[in-house]
């Protein structure tokens, strides 16, 4: 028997054949249906992409020296996982009204968690990509800050417990309450804040590609970056879309898709970042540019900063870190010997 005739039974044994109240339970319990079917597929998505990336996370991240993108990765990796299993928990058991009635508050507190994993990801990395300039990591942090107290507030006071359909039990499921678009913050907030630090990487890109730079890191991180921002920012959107949506059980029907979306390219943003081939010599001087008047050998090095132009016109730089202005700070990581390299990592 399919799952619409079981939807039809299930609702007229309620409200009775051929009504208007027992079309409208049918298709509340077919969307439903969709919904736990859509969120089962993108936790899939997010444990089939954790496997692929297994070999790569354990060269890349545990053998490598701890360090807070270390640890962002791997809370938003390995917590990714348990929140959206204890969220497909939710969706698809067989849960009272009553017991709902302080669960289903958890869908969003702990879900936010991976979105702040993911913008924190992608805010040190900007910064890094910035020179580690003190106030763009003071910017950058107090946004963090700010949208994770407007999440906290969507996530106890903005969503609303649906009620069960058919009978006492069933999914425990949230959204806006009635004539609110709270939630929609939700899904607007991560967009504001990744746009924020698109247009500074694309800022700083530009710069570097006006003065005659060419480096594989950086176009790693910009492309990806790119990437990254159009397609969580075009689900999240969406998200905030459907959230207009009269039917409640189709508000959210987005919202793992964004949530998967954004800790699997954030995921693979830090591992294609730490790749070898990312990492080694990855800049290239362009000698035919104005700037460019000395090789970029005559000139005294720290170690722990990665030049990206040459000398500054008609003088010598300043201080080892002063590059006419424009300086990335890497990190130098040394693997312990395997089959990727036993080379020093430069890492953005």
């Amino acid at each position: 028997m399919s799952s619409v005739a079981v939807n039809t039974i299930a609702a007229e044994s309620v409200a009775g054949p051929g009504t208007a109240l027992s079309a409208a339970i049918a298709t509340g319990l077919g969307l439903l249906h969709v919904l736990q079917v859509y969120t089962s597929c993108m936790v899939t998505l997010a444990v089939w992409d954790w496997l692929a990336c297994l070999q790569m996370e354990w060269h890349r991240i545990w053998k490598r020296k701890f360090s807070l993108v270390k640890f962002l990765y791997l809370w938003t990796r390995y917590y990714g996982l348990l929140a959206f299993g204890l969220n497909l928990w939710l969706f698809n058991g067989e849960i009272t009204e009553t017991r709902c009635k302080s669960l289903h508050y958890l869908i969003a507190a702990t879900s936010m968690w991976v979105t702040l994993g993911s913008e924190a990801i992608l805010a040190v990395r900007t910064h890094a990509f910035l020179g580690r300039k003190p106030l763009i990591g003071y910017t950058l942090t107090a946004m963090l800050f700010g949208e994770m107290g407007y999440l906290l507030y969507v996530s106890v006071a903005g969503v609303h417990q649906n009620p069960v359909l058919v009978g006492d039990k069933g999914p425990c499921t949230a959204s806006d309450a009635p004539g609110k678009h709270v939630v929609m913050g939700y899904w607007i907030a991560p967009v504001a804040f990744d746009l924020i630090c698109m247009a500074l990487t694309g800022w700083k890109a530009l710069q570097l590609q006006q003065m005659g730079v060419k480096s594989r890191l950086a176009t790693i991180f910009v492309r990806e970056g790119l990437f990254y921002f159009l397609a969580v920012a075009g689900v999240n959107v969406l998200n905030a879309a459907f959230m207009f949506q009269s039917n409640a059980n189709i508000q959210n029907i987005n919202s793992y898709l964004a949530l998967v979306l954004s800790q699997v390219l954030c995921c693979r943003l830090v591992l294609n970042l730490r790749a070898p081939d990312a990492s080694h010599s990855n800049v290239e001087y362009n000698t035919t540019t104005p700037s460019a008047r000395f090789p970029p050998a005559s000139r005294k090095t720290d170690p722990n900063v990665l030049p990206l132009n040459s000398m500054k016109r008609n003088s010598y730089p300043e201080n080892d870190n002063d590059y006419g202005g424009v300086k990335v700070q890497v990190e130098v990581e040394h693997d312990s010997p395997s089959r990727e390299s036993d080379k020093p990592h430069y890492v953005v």
